[in-house]
């Protein structure tokens, strides 16, 4: 683990009783941090930065993360180095604000309970969107996938990325970027890989009925599916059945 997150002044999370999220991360022998005051986290050549989250907001999205987070096995977080989860407000990344951060460096994953708390399933794609980021990281895959790209109809070429496409909407899933699931996912290719995986997971009836008729995405789906279990025994055939 990071000797930079073990020195940090931070509320670690060490309830008075038993609960769910305090047991899952035993299970998984992962540490919880609930940050409870501004913080600046410095990570190899980009700065996280934060505030103290409320009581009551962590209290709603506790539930919700604990639901999703729990269809990872011990196994699996220890293969992809993620040692830590950071619950934090006003997430930002160089100033820029996000919902959550893979801390690859760090071997962390934070997430900001507030933002995006009116839309439920957009906290729940978020929570699998950012942690798919960290899987291709340890595949490998993240920056460069000469396999995937080259599913893509001829001549396509992604954006610049992510942070490069931030106006509102971008992530709604969309029919009209054959190939793709969202505008967003057309930003990279980490972007397209993340994507997907999130709405595999979220919407996993509308994947397989788009998947049906876009000959493009149906590959992506294929190869994405095969990789994570060749991956980790955790994406058996019933993780994705066991989607709803």
């Amino acid at each position: 683990m990071s000797p930079l997150l073990a020195c940090l002044a931070v509320a670690l999370y060490t309830p008075t009783h038993s609960d769910a999220l305090s047991e899952l991360a035993a299970k998984q022998n992962i540490r919880v941090e609930i940050r409870n005051a501004a913080f600046t986290d410095q990570a190899k050549g980009y700065v996280i930065s934060g505030g103290a989250v409320s009581e009551a907001n962590m209290e709603k999205y506790k539930s919700l993360w604990v639901r999703e987070w729990s269809r990872y096995s011990k196994d699996l977080l220890r293969q992809a180095k993620v040692d830590v989860v950071i619950f934090a407000e006003k997430l930002s990344v160089d100033g820029q604000i996000r919902a959550a951060v893979p801390a690859f460096d760090l071997q962390a994953m934070y997430y900001d309970p507030e933002l995006g708390s009116k839309y439920p399933d957009y906290q729940r794609s978020v929570i699998h969107h950012e942690f798919f980021h960290t899987l291709d990281e340890r595949m490998g895959r993240l920056k460069r996938d000469p396999e995937w790209t080259a599913l893509n109809t001829p001549g396509f070429k992604y954006g610049d990325g992510g942070e490069k496409m931030r106006t509102n909407g971008v992530g709604n899933l969309s029919d009209k970027f054959p190939g793709f699931l969202t505008q967003y996912g057309t930003a990279s290719l980490a972007e397209d890989k993340a994507e997907l995986y999130a709405h595999l997971l979220v919407d996993p009836s509308e994947v397989a009925s788009r998947s049906k008729t876009d000959p493009v995405l149906a590959k992506k789906v294929d190869l994405l599916k095969k990789r994570l279990q060749e991956y980790s025994s955790n994406f058996s055939p019933d993780f994705w059945s066991s989607s709803k």
